[in-house]
């Protein structure tokens, strides 16, 4: 197991390639618009209020894939650029919210981007800001807020059977798949995310955290849970037949144990912080 320092270091010093970035999810990006958890609209809603964006704000999210999060967003009324390095992710962020034309989904990085001009609201991140590059990170982000403006980070956890279930299949796990043999522990999954906002309170340009965590249950078809995997970087990073060898024996253990659905658990968690004025 990982120390917390660890984490922190590597969560710090983790630079994606722009090939990885702009390809990682190009393969599972229908999976990932499929099968991974979007955010709940009240949950969202209670977000948006602890920000304190108005009705009228303009939002720039940072690497929107599918649309997980714009829709919700949409919904809600606001103007919202939304940037995303995978081509394939764009073009299925477009298509979800061709319905609102205060969207523009942009095929880019938060990296390469350059505003001309622009200055938002918030800047919004729904599980995606560990996949921008630290340095710098957030000097930019402060720089194209409002004085008034916030960070808002959205995660969503990586989605877990019941421990009863997930003892079955440690073994599939640590023979396949050996970063999802440990089962996680809620507490540390927040330690994690931390990591972030620690980091944006050191930088001296954010402060008053805000946060929350939920937790969700939601019960999943054995074939859309298998899918889900599929959408994880870890699995991402198999080669095809170990993919198909992993899915299968994972099948054949669900299906002795759960039937045809299985339940699984995740959070949901927001961290708020102001843009830090500078000193006069």
């Amino acid at each position: 197991m990982q120390t917390p320092d660890e984490i922190r270091n590597w969560y710090r010093t983790f630079t994606p390639e722009k090939l990885q970035r702009n390809r990682w999810y190009g393969s599972v990006t229908q999976a990932y618009d499929k099968v991974r958890p979007k955010y709940a609209q009240a949950f969202l809603e209670c977000a948006i209020e602890v920000a304190k964006i108005p009705a009228n704000g303009q939002i720039l999210e940072v690497g929107c894939g599918p649309g997980t999060a714009t829709i919700s967003l949409a919904r809600l009324g606001f103007s919202v650029i939304a940037l995303e390095p995978s081509l394939a992710a764009c073009e299925v962020a477009r298509q979800n919210v061709a319905a609102y034309p205060n969207i523009e989904i942009i095929n880019t990085s938060f990296e390469e981007w350059e505003p001309v001009d622009r200055e938002f609201d918030a800047i919004v991140a729904a599980t995606s800001w560990h996949w921008v590059s630290p340095e710098n990170k957030y000097q930019k982000a402060a720089s194209m807020l409002k004085n008034t403006g916030v960070l808002v980070l959205l995660w969503n956890t990586t989605m877990m059977p019941p421990l009863v279930i997930f003892e079955h299949l440690t073994e599939i796990f640590r023979q396949h798949l050996p970063a999802f043999a440990e089962y996680k522990d809620r507490d540390r999954e927040v330690q994690e995310l931390n990591i972030f906002v620690d980091a944006a309170i050191d930088s001296g340009l954010f402060s008053n955290l805000r946060t929350e965590v939920r937790v969700n249950e939601v019960n999943y078809a054995i074939d859309d849970y298998l899918q889900l995997l599929t959408t994880y970087s870890p699995c991402i990073a198999l080669a095809p037949e170990s993919r198909h060898e992993l899915s299968e024996s994972l099948r054949a253990v669900l299906a002795q144990n759960c039937g045809t659905q299985m339940q699984l658990s995740y959070q949901s968690v927001f961290q708020i912080l102001d843009r830090s004025l500078p000193e006069s």
